[in-house]
């Protein structure tokens, strides 16, 4: 692989990502319910669903995998039926609006989980490592190195795109302590998560 080539993917990368989708949406829902350690477990969950694709373009099944109506039906869906109902808790205050610092383990698994759901059930992502990527980078000629170099740039453009994400809305989630603050982000980052829920069954 070329260093153009991998200039070209990078550059590809991180447009893509910049585009406005539920992966950013839940990247900010998140990190104003659950601090800065949830956003990060999220976008964690979206860069390792992205390598998935990656990989899957790879050793030649994304296209095969993109016949998979059903299979990828089950995903989007159950994907988008646990946004809505992490939206739902979060709402009714069941999710807790936790503190920097203090989110468990088993509460980070859910938003990585969360992070993964949401891109592996999102059709774009098909397109762009299904028929986007092989027009820049040669598939055949790529190698087991250039693979992690690859996989290395998707994972640094996720976390450089929604980490400023991550800090911007941490700095703003400060200046509201007051628990009936937290209790509107709350609300707030519900309503966020149901409507990129919806966003991902309906598209």
């Amino acid at each position: 692989m070329h260093f153009d080539d991998l200039v070209i993917f990078a550059v590809s990368m991180f447009l893509w990502t910049l585009l406005p989708g539920p992966g950013l949406a839940i990247v900010v829902s998140r990190t104003l319910g659950g601090g800065p350690k949830a956003g990060v477990a999220v976008i964690t969950g979206l860069a390792l669903a992205d390598i998935v694709f990656l990989g899957i373009a790879f050793v030649g099944l994304l296209a095969i995998a993109a016949t998979m109506g059903p299979l990828f039906e089950v995903v989007k869906y159950a994907g988008a039926a646990y946004l809505i109902w992490r939206g739902y808790r979060a709402i009714i205050g069941k999710e807790g609006a936790y503190a920097v610092g203090t989110q468990t383990r088993g509460v980070l698994w859910r938003d990585l989980a969360m992070g993964m759901l949401a891109t592996l059930g999102n059709p774009k992502a098909i397109l762009f490592f299904g028929a986007l990527l092989p027009t820049f980078i040669d598939i055949t000629q790529v190698g087991a190195g250039d693979f992690v170099v690859l996989a290395a740039v998707v994972a640094g453009v996720s976390y450089l795109i929604y980490g400023a994400a991550v800090l911007l809305v941490d700095r703003a989630r400060r200046f509201m302590a007051s628990a009936k603050a937290m209790r509107r982000l709350q609300q707030v980052t519900g309503t966020v998560l149901i409507g990129s829920g919806v966003a991902i069954a309906t598209r």
